[in-house]
């Protein structure tokens, strides 16, 4: 059985919440803090996984998107 829209959102916001504290967790000591290190049979992609939770988080935000449907806002002032 089909899980519901509001099941599906539910997930979603569920992961984008766990991608938004492992990029915040991130310092200059952990993986994804650090450049990319290579060596004698080691190769960490710290960068890649960076830039791979970022793109997963755009994803995610484009489907949340995708599924709550079109918004209508108004504001008032004076745009520049």
């Amino acid at each position: 059985m089909p899980k519901s829209t509001s099941e599906v959102i539910h997930d979603l916001l569920t992961r984008r919440d766990a991608v938004l504290q492992q990029l915040a967790e991130m310092a200059s000591t952990s993986p994804g803090g650090l450049p990319n290190t290579s060596g004698t049979g080691d190769h960490v992609d710290h960068v890649g996984l960076r830039q791979s939770l970022y793109a997963e988080l755009k994803q995610i935000d484009d489907l949340l998107a995708r599924l709550e449907g079109p918004q209508e806002s108004i504001s008032l002032g004076r745009l520049t």
